[in-house]
């Protein structure tokens, strides 16, 4: 049903506001042991004018079973801990001081009583925390209805007056809750009251205890006669089980679960409305009571009843289901209602139907039985902006903005933000001031609901009084400092002689100096997918924004005067889209996604042009890239152009490649389905890297080889936001096979010495191996692909299969004819798809023996050749005591008759000789000599035969330098 109610908020708290201490008369009886008094005056309400309307009845001011728990501090910022209880009774007896009972004696419309604290030495500050009407033998709960608090632990301290024993602590005691309501009874009168006060114990002291009802009230009004409405029953339904007794915090039940939280919620019996004297005449009081609840309860009245439908006359059954909720102003949907303890809560029905009903929710003032105290217009302070800041103490730091009513508006204008001035109210009676927002509150200063404090940038004094004619002159000092940007403070002046009615305040505002637009990350969240801000330094903000239309970021800017926008980068725009107080939301989007390109925006304060911030923008590019990672067969080649991965299949064989998915914010993809490929993903997009890894194999069970499309998704891509972000379309194509080369295993078909040389055929598709240079040297080499393929022909080589094999022989049939160069190139290619190749790279080797003279210290040897030998020439005169060395080098390992040809010539092996007949392949062998007998002269002839065939041998002659030589 359609219900439109409206919360009009006049809430007045407490049975009645006490503005000073009450004289009690004379105290009671002393005790002897020179204890201190504590009076006690329970305020009733003022002694003028009252708004009738506003009457609470007898039973909802009554104070019964009144319990005062005291509680003892060292100082009066606490912390306080639990003293002793003092009960409503008889009257205290000195002659029984552990008794601790008083008796309450009724004052005009106050009430009064006396205490005498059992005072604890190093606690002179003393908390009275006072309950009404929580039977004989109060309990107390926690929130879910279990009791606590029971027993109470008393402080203890020592000699030092030292707190040895905190016991119960005031935080513990303040937790406390009402009893739980948890089968939903009525609720009925006296009802529980709670109040508390504070006095330091010197001598006698007296306390104004003001007690507020932890309940709210709702009446009823409906005149039957217009409504046509005559209600039977009444009830609410998801009200709280339970209320705290000191304002502590109550839980908070979720949207999901508020039909059926036994915990906190819970529906209250029917009320018989019909039954209450003079229902449906008009306005009925005191209908019924509850306990306070939050917004998020969405509590809701049951009405039930009978309609007099205007067709027929006849008395229709009806129900309808009442939100308790408000419309605000402007607003079209209503907004559920927290209720309030001591608050009285108004239905006023106004029109009815078969099947909706129309009324208004009001908040209206709930006090004791006197009324509220209306003070005369005139008791409102006197401020009168011409004279107010003149004479000796008049600022010229200072700006009046107004000067005709309150508010009154001043700027301060003092050096870099700070001054003090002196401001004098004139009124009835003392004036204080509280500090108050100018606008509702900021995110600076809450996000709402909690208590909040004023700026502190201004500093109000304690004030002076003076009274001259009958008037009341109050001085306040004020000073401020760092008053730049700052939220304006409302300061009101309140005359304490008069109500606490808004509309007896003197207000004035006072606004900071203007400062440029600071900014702060959005409460609303940073905008676009993937979108970035940075507002480290409030007054020089950045963003990147991908280049998409409608891409955009938020920022909070604070700026009271307001903000204009001022120069604004080519492709992007910035709109105001919400306001709180004076944070000003902003929304910094992409206009046009092809013009866009980075650059600034500058944000004006709207009060002074002159005072910017500048906003940089840089541009991100939102496109997805694709890049090749692991590649262990050099099977994948990507094309960039056509956005393909051309995959070689038969390379890829049983090895895996990988390659990633670059996108700015996340990748998706509907499907990875190859029927010639097995495709996983094998990392997850994350915001370190910001990509996506995918791992490729051959499929297990090869059913096509047609390309396929891969469409990843961008994370960018938002439809609900007219956001488009670019994906990534990658083709798959399965290439023509490639050749794949591999060592030989017919081991008989390579050159003896070949065997053991470097190769390498990690790569099948570019492969090496290390060759002697000569005819007739070979190798095998294995050739594989999935298609017909041959070896490309290179003179001087012949390259043959061998039978029906894979593998073929590479032969050096003319050494001569080879291309000049240390290695030759031979390549292998598919014979439909040429190129698609394969390459074996042969580095040669030449076989030929060296030799070197590597020790003449002597420097008796002489070098030379005879034809291909070579002749080294001795000096034996010479060589008398010092050897020389020569070194063979084989790279295919050689024999030497070298013993025999040694043997009894005018040379001999020295002592460390490492020379021999047989030089292993490739490692250097020393032949070192020494003068054996001078008086022999043939040469000595060693002949170095290379096992390596057509390496040629080497032969080396020993001359001694006595040989005559014809």
């Amino acid at each position: 049903m359609n219900v439109k109610s409206l919360l009009t908020l006049l809430a007045f708290s407490g049975l009645a506001a006490s503005c000073s201490n009450s004289e009690l008369g004379e105290p009671g009886d002393r005790p002897t042991d020179g204890r201190a008094e504590i009076q006690i005056a329970f305020s009733g309400t003022g002694e003028s004018q009252e708004y009738t309307r506003a009457i609470a009845s007898e039973s909802e001011n009554k104070i019964d079973q009144l319990h005062i728990y005291l509680f003892a501090a060292a100082a009066q910022t606490g912390p306080f801990y639990y003293l002793e209880t003092w009960t409503e009774g008889a009257d205290y007896n000195p002659t029984t001081p552990t008794a601790t009972n008083f008796k309450i004696q009724d004052a005009g419309t106050s009430k009064k009583g006396i205490l005498y604290p059992n005072e604890l030495k190093g606690l002179p500050w003393i908390k009275l925390l006072c309950v009404a009407n929580n039977g004989t033998t109060p309990k107390f709960y926690d929130e879910t209805g279990a009791e606590v608090l029971n027993p109470l632990t008393k402080v203890v301290t020592d000699a030092a007056g030292t707190v040895t024993t905190p016991g119960t602590t005031e935080t513990d005691f303040k937790a406390a809750f009402a009893e739980n309501n948890a089968g939903g009874t009525l609720i009925e009168t006296p009802l529980l009251m709670t109040g508390e006060g504070i006095t330091k114990i010197s001598g006698v002291s007296k306390v104004d205890i003001n007690l507020k009802r932890v309940v709210s009230r709702f009446d009823i009004v409906n005149d039957k006669a217009k409504t046509n409405l005559t209600i039977q029953d009444i009830y609410m339904v998801q009200g709280r089980q339970s209320a705290p007794l000191w304002g502590a915090t109550v839980t908070k039940v979720e949207k999901a679960n508020l039909a059926t939280d036994a915990d906190y919620l819970t529906r209250y019996a029917t009320v018989n409305f019909k039954a209450i004297p003079g229902a449906n005449t008009g306005e009925t009081a005191s209908a019924f009571y509850v306990y306070p609840n939050l917004d998020t309860d969405e509590s809701y009245l049951v009405i039930k009843g009978t309609y007099k439908s205007p067709a027929t006359g006849k008395q229709e059954p009806v129900e309808y289901h009442v939100d308790i909720a408000r419309t605000p102003d402007g607003a079209t949907k209503a907004e559920f209602i927290k209720l309030l303890a001591n608050n009285r809560y108004k239905l006023r029905i106004s029109d009815v139907t078969s099947s909706n009903i129309m009324g208004t929710f009001e908040v209206v003032d709930w006090v004791s039985g006197g009324g509220i105290t209306i003070k005369p217009s005139n008791d409102a302070p006197v401020f009168v902006a011409a004279d107010a800041f003149t004479g000796a103490n008049a600022p010229t730091e200072l700006t009046a903005l107004n000067t005709e009513a309150s508010p009154y508006n001043y700027e301060v204008t003092g050096a870099a933000g700070t001054g003090s001035f002196t401001i004098e109210i004139g009124a009835t009676g003392k004036v204080r001031a509280e500090k108050d927002a100018v606008q509702p509150l900021t995110r600076a200063e809450g996000d709402g609901g909690e208590v909040i404090t004023p700026q502190s940038w201004l500093v109000i004094s304690e004030p002076t009084c003076t009274e001259r004619d009958g008037v009341w002159y109050t001085k306040f000092d004020i000073s401020y400092s760092d008053a730049v940007g700052v939220s304006p403070v409302a300061v009101h002046f309140i005359n304490d002689a008069a109500s606490y009615d808004p509309a007896l305040w003197t207000t004035v505002n006072f606004y900071g100096q203007k400062s440029v637009p600071t900014f702060a990350a959005a409460a609303a969240g940073t905008g676009s997918t993937g979108n970035t801000t940075n507002v480290t330094d409030p007054k020089a903000p950045t963003a990147e924004i991908y280049t998409l239309l409608n891409g955009h970021v938020l920022f909070d800017v604070t700026c009271v005067e307001g903000i204009t926008v001022g120069t604004t980068a080519t492709g992007y725009k910035a709109e105001e889209i919400a306001m709180n107080g004076f944070v000003h939301t902003y929304k910094v989007s992409v206009s046009d996604g092809n013009s866009a390109a980075g650059g600034t925006i500058v944000f004006q304060n709207a009060g002074d042009a002159a005072k910017t911030t500048t906003l940089t923008l840089t541009a991100a590019d939102p496109k997805m890239t694709f890049e090749k990672s692991t590649d262990d067969k050099n099977a994948a080649t990507w094309e960039e152009g056509s956005k393909t991965l051309k995959i070689d299949l038969g390379a890829l064989a049983d090895g895996t490649c990988d390659f990633k998915i670059n996108a700015p914010a996340g990748v998706t993809i509907a499907s990875l389905a190859c029927p010639w490929l097995k495709i996983t993903e094998t990392k997850a997009w994350n915001n370190t890297d910001k990509s996506a890894t995918y791992t490729i194999s051959k499929a297990s069970s090869v059913t096509g080889t047609g390309d396929v499309t891969l469409n990843f998704v961008n994370g960018l891509t938002q439809a609900d936001k007219n956001i488009a972000a670019p994906g990534l379309a990658v083709i798959l194509h399965k290439e023509a096979g490639r050749p794949g080369l591999s060592a030989g295993t017919t081991v008989a078909s390579w050159s003896t010495f070949n065997k053991g040389l470097d190769n390498d055929f990690s790569n099948s598709a570019a492969s090496a191996i290390t060759m002697y240079k000569v005819d007739n040297s070979q190798i095998t080499v294995n050739m594989t692909c999935a298609e017909a393929a041959e070896f490309e022909t290179v003179s001087g080589l012949t390259i043959e299969k061998i039978g029906s094999t894979d593998e073929y022989t590479v032969k050096v049939s003319a050494a001569a004819s080879l291309a000049a160069g240390a290695t030759t190139v031979v390549t292998a290619k598919n014979s439909a798809a040429t190129d698609r190749t394969a390459t074996l790279t042969i580095t040669w080797k030449s076989p030929a023996i060296t030799v070197e003279l590597t020790d003449d210290a002597s420097g008796a040897v002489t070098k030379s050749t005879d034809g291909e030998s070579i002749v080294y020439t001795v000096d034996t005169d010479a060589i008398t005591t010092t050897p020389f060395t020569f070194t063979v080098t084989a790279p295919g390992g050689a024999g030497a008759d070298f013993t025999t040809a040694i043997a009894n010539q005018f040379l001999a092996p020295d002592d460390s000789n490492a020379g021999s007949d047989a030089i292993a392949a490739g490692t250097p062998s020393a032949y070192t000599l020494k003068l054996s007998d001078a008086g022999k002269t043939d040469d000595i002839t060693l002949v170095f035969a290379n096992t390596v065939t057509g390496g040629g041998d080497k032969t080396v002659i020993l001359r001694s330098s006595k040989k005559v030589v014809p």
